[in-house]
């Protein structure tokens, strides 16, 4: 595993986080929570996949 693979390892949790505290501070609706989450897990695995 090389180093951008592991800061993508890194950043997404932390993407996802940020996109849940918008959530529970009612700044983005579920369904743009929920979106927002699968595109960055989506592109975060296409980013890892790339890597390689």
């Amino acid at each position: 595993m090389n180093e951008p693979q592991i800061g993508l390892l890194v950043l997404t949790p932390v993407i996802l986080a940020f996109i849940v505290f918008m959530y529970r501070q009612s700044a983005i609706p579920k369904v743009g929570a929920v979106v927002a989450a699968l595109l960055s897990i989506i592109i975060a695995a296409a980013m890892f996949i790339g890597q390689s």
